[in-house]
């Protein structure tokens, strides 16, 4: 196991260019003038060959009345998984210069705020307390969303007790600089449900590889990935699941995408929920309130998601008291979709399917399958079809 070497580099980018950060640029009372805004999206890695989460942000932006390409440009950076990039990149957005800049992770946001210290910032972080002292307001110019993943870690490893009563000895994966905080408070849960928890350290992409041949080697008996960018970033969620499976693993994660790509199971917030929330921070900033007037918005909607079809690859018979709890139970190995945003008629490959839409009511919220399109019931135009997940066997 071993920590990444990118933070002394990290610390000294920061210190060198922090102090030429101190004011905006003035040319962007000029950029202002002409009813354009700009935002900057800074993310850890690259942006992978779907992109549901940049979607969701811009789209509601966009309802909000910022068009991009008419009353918005966004401006993107990617860092390529390296950290030691990020103070750099965040030095060119903010000379471009933008309004407002977004970024998200834990560790990326301690980054980007020690760096900026006047452009207004929003992050998502899964730590809040490691920007502000206090939820009900921003710091300085900073302010965001959170999605709770931090406190929500002992939680997710009662989950996982529940589901496989039998993993007594159990690794954490995460990255030490991310969010020390979740390896604590978990690590102080695992002792009442008899747990004992070994930890092991990914703080770079290339490092990941390693790892898993030293937890295979260790042969735990369950695997708990805490999710910064880095592991929640293509092709790492798929990555994760495959070996998850190959070395008989059952894992919980934060994020449902990690099951959908195979994971036995995820308890966290919803994306869609957190980047809708996000660019409504931006939309905020941009009209004009201070990122230290705005309280840090808290995720409010949650789901528990279990892969049934990698329960029984595994061996494992979830408990039916668990399965009623979720709020999706994944039956095939084969998905096509989780969509978190509006969509009119979709293309998808024909295949029998079961459309998983729980928790919804109303014969406008059930969608049907017609050939290779995904319409609603009454659909003989172009109508709209809110789909959280399609499940193909």
């Amino acid at each position: 196991m071993k920590v990444s070497k990118t933070g002394l580099r990290i610390g000294v980018t920061v210190l060198a260019i922090g102090v030429s950060l101190s004011a905006i640029p003035t040319s962007l009372e000029a950029q202002r003038a002409t009813g354009i805004s700009r935002v900057g999206w800074l993310e850890v890695c690259g942006p992978g060959p779907r992109r549901p989460h940049f979607d969701i942000f811009r789209g509601r932006l966009a309802e909000l009345g910022y068009v991009e390409g008419k009353k918005l440009i966004i401006e993107q950076r990617f860092a390529d998984c390296r950290y030691d990039r990020m103070p750099g990149l965040a030095t060119e957005l903010v000379k471009v210069p933008v309004d407002v800049l977004f970024t998200m992770g834990t560790r990326a946001s301690r980054i980007v705020a020690e760096t900026v210290k006047a452009t207004p910032i929003v992050v998502y972080s899964c730590d809040p307390f490691e920007h502000v002292t206090r939820l009900a307001r921003g710091r300085g110019n900073l302010t965001g969303v959170t999605c709770m993943t931090t406190e929500l870690s002992p939680k997710r490893l009662e989950l996982l007790h529940e589901a496989v009563p039998k993993a007594l000895r159990v690794m954490f994966l995460h990255d030490p600089q991310a969010a020390p905080n979740a390896w604590k408070l978990t690590q102080d849960a695992a002792p009442r449900l008899g747990i004992t928890l070994q930890q092991a350290q990914v703080g770079a992409a290339e490092e990941l590889v390693p790892e898993l041949t030293m937890i295979a080697k260790e042969r735990p008996d369950a695997l708990f990935v805490y999710p910064d960018v880095v592991l929640s970033s293509y092709p790492r969620p798929q990555q994760l699941a495959e070996f998850a499976i190959k070395t008989h693993l059952p894992m919980m994660n934060a994020f449902r995408f990690f099951a959908d790509a195979g994971g036995l199971m995820s308890y966290g917030a919803t994306a869609s929920e957190i980047y809708k929330s996000a660019a409504e921070q931006v939309a905020k900033v941009l009209g004009g309130a201070r990122p230290s007037e705005l309280p840090l918005r808290e995720a409010t909607r949650f789901e528990l998601v279990i892969n049934n079809w990698t329960a029984k690859a595994l061996g494992i018979t979830i408990p039916p008291s668990l399965l009623v709890r979720a709020d999706e139970v994944i039956e095939s190995r084969r998905h096509l979709l989780h969509i978190s945003r509006l969509w009119h008629e979709s293309e998808v490959p024909t295949l029998p399917a079961y459309i998983g839409y729980r928790g919804k009511t109303g014969p406008d919220n059930i969608c049907s399958m017609r050939g290779s399109r995904i319409l609603t019931p009454s659909s003989h135009a172009a109508l709209s079809c809110r789909i959280e997940s399609v499940l193909f066997f």
